[in-house]
């Protein structure tokens, strides 16, 4: 038998937490089946545990009985129904978890009494130091004759510990290129929440060219979760501005975000109150005379300086559940890993999906977004 050595795509996908990693990765999966693309799920999250049945209609009933406000909860006894406890629910079909094989951070938080963040950390250490097992797990159900030309889609955690202070996720996936011939090319989101709020965008900015500088990897940048953006606030500028990632300096003037109180509460009235209020506006102004508030204008003003230098940043805008948004990433990520270049996707082009996606017209994606996500009209409540 001769060995496999034909190369394996993929994609890794990293961000924040929140940024809807793990809703990427279902979404993704089933649109690249639609294409009659193999691909599979390798979750590297040691936090994305699966939930049994029985949790999640637990969790809604506490849900449901809290919103009816009826007073105590009585949950219902259990009794009889194994069946629930063993049956799970996961949002992709995993062709590897870590979760299950390899460790979990509930065990490790139990057996060594750390937190969340250090138990994390302490979860992929562990999976570095045991590659073997993983490289084991995943080559043998790749070599398995119905995962052959297996398109792999690996799901990381989002700690930012994970990108900026430990090598454990860098060293984990380039030996699993080296071990695997993998031809990967990474996915960051970034939650079109940040547009909103000068310092937030400008801190994943920042964080996001720190991940592209850590793995090394050809990377597309994405903004998730866009068609929440009408239910944010308003943007200070056009969605292309924060899409072309140019010119960041023009952001500082607008991180006092004090004059978005609207944005935050829930009522009208009580911002335009907030606003005119005398003892917000001496408050207001007394911070802004401070030292700090320069220090922090001139900070910000580094940021933006450092992100520029770079210019390894843009975003592309995502709504997960639009086939053409999907198609439109994807279009992007074929192209990094080189698996445009294939035979197997000569042979899609006349599929209909893959056919909608070829030209890429990204000003015209972005003012179809423009139009129907940021001009959607708000739905007013009404008391009947």
């Amino acid at each position: 038998m001769s060995s496999r050595r034909r190369p394996v795509y993929g994609q890794v996908v990293v961000g924040p937490p929140g940024s809807g990693k793990t809703t990427y990765c279902n979404g993704m999966q089933q649109y690249m089946r639609l294409l009659g693309r193999n691909a599979w799920v390798v979750n590297l999250d040691p936090a994305n545990e699966r939930i049994t049945q029985q949790q999640q209609e637990q969790k809604q009933q506490q849900q449901q009985a809290k919103n009816n406000n009826n007073g105590e909860y009585k949950q219902e006894e259990k009794g009889g129904n194994d069946d629930k406890e063993n049956s799970v629910i996961l949002p992709y079909e995993t062709l590897f978890n870590v979760c299950e094989e390899v460790v979990n951070i509930t065990s490790v938080m139990k057996e060594t009494g750390l937190g969340p963040n250090g138990g994390l950390i302490y979860c992929m250490e562990y999976l570095e130091a045991h590659m073997d097992e993983i490289l084991q797990g995943i080559e043998t159900r790749v070599a398995d004759d119905h995962n052959y030309n297996v398109y792999l889609i690996f799901d990381l955690p989002g700690q930012v510990e994970l990108y900026t202070h430990s090598t454990c996720v860098q060293n984990l996936l380039q030996t699993l290129v080296k071990s695997m011939d993998l031809r990967l090319a990474a996915v960051q989101l970034i939650d079109a929440h940040y547009c909103t709020d000068a310092s937030k965008y400008l801190s994943a900015t920042l964080l996001g060219t720190t991940t592209m500088l850590r793995l090394e990897l050809p990377t597309v940048n994405v903004l998730s979760k866009v068609d929440l953006l009408h239910s944010y606030g308003e943007l200070d500028f056009a969605l292309d501005f924060y899409t072309d990632c140019h010119d960041l300096d023009r952001l500082v003037p607008f991180v006092d975000q004090s004059h978005k109180i609207s944005a935050t509460v829930d009522d009208e009235e009580d911002a335009i109150d907030i606003a005119n209020d005398p003892e917000y506006q001496r408050a207001r102004r007394k911070r802004q005379s401070l030292g700090v508030e320069r220090k922090f204008t001139k900070l910000h003003q580094a940021l933006a300086e450092v992100v520029d230098g770079f210019g390894l940043l843009q975003f592309s805008p995502l709504d997960i559940s639009d086939a053409a948004s999907v198609g439109r990433v994807l279009a992007k990520v074929d192209k990094c890993n080189g698996y445009v270049f294939t035979q197997e996707a000569a042979t899609l082009q006349s599929n209909l999906f893959q056919c909608a996606i070829q030209q890429d017209m990204e000003y015209d994606a972005l003012a179809e977004v423009q139009e129907r996500v940021l001009h959607k009209p708000k739905q007013k409540e009404t008391g009947k």
